[in-house]
């Protein structure tokens, strides 16, 4: 066989491997979309409860709400730091797409540093997951004690 036709046949295989890592790339990024939308809960909620804090006078109500913004400052650190990971690991699987052509192409045997990106990727998308399992932790938890929608009135 003709070596061009074997290295579109080689190339062909490692478009094929590449593709897994570029599905994992659209979950991240529909990971992303689910934390930017928890994310702007958490502005618009703590948003409306500081519009409350300016204008009241009631020192106990105050209190509560300042307690809430707090609990949503947690929360909004949870999805940072998740937002953060998620995007890192991103990252490292299309460094690890790259590799993949670039080993290819340069004819380097570049597996180790493959290897080490997806894991890297991996370790570093469960801390993401951990990170926003923490955050719907919390925002249940302020649902327990009954912080969240207390002070709202239905026609606001």
């Amino acid at each position: 066989m003709n070596s061009d036709v074997i290295n579109i046949l080689t190339m062909a295989k490692v478009i094929q491997t590449a593709v897994a890592p570029v599905f994992l790339i659209t979950g991240i990024a529909a990971t992303l979309g689910v934390l930017s939308n928890r994310l702007a809960r958490i502005t618009d909620r703590a948003r409306q409860l500081e519009r409350k804090l300016k204008v009241s006078t009631d020192e106990e109500f105050n209190s509560s709400l300042t307690t809430e913004l707090r609990a949503l400052l947690k929360r909004s650190r949870c999805i940072h730091i998740a937002f953060s990971l998620s995007v890192l690991s991103a990252v490292l699987v299309c460094a690890v797409v790259m590799l993949l052509f670039l080993s290819h192409i340069q004819s380097v045997n570049l597996g180790v540093t493959i290897g080490i990106c997806f894991v890297g990727a991996m370790a570093l998308l469960i801390c993401a997951f951990m990170s926003l399992l923490g955050e719907v932790f919390l925002a249940t938890r302020s649902m327990r004690r009954g912080m969240i929608f207390a002070d709202i009135d239905i026609n606001d």
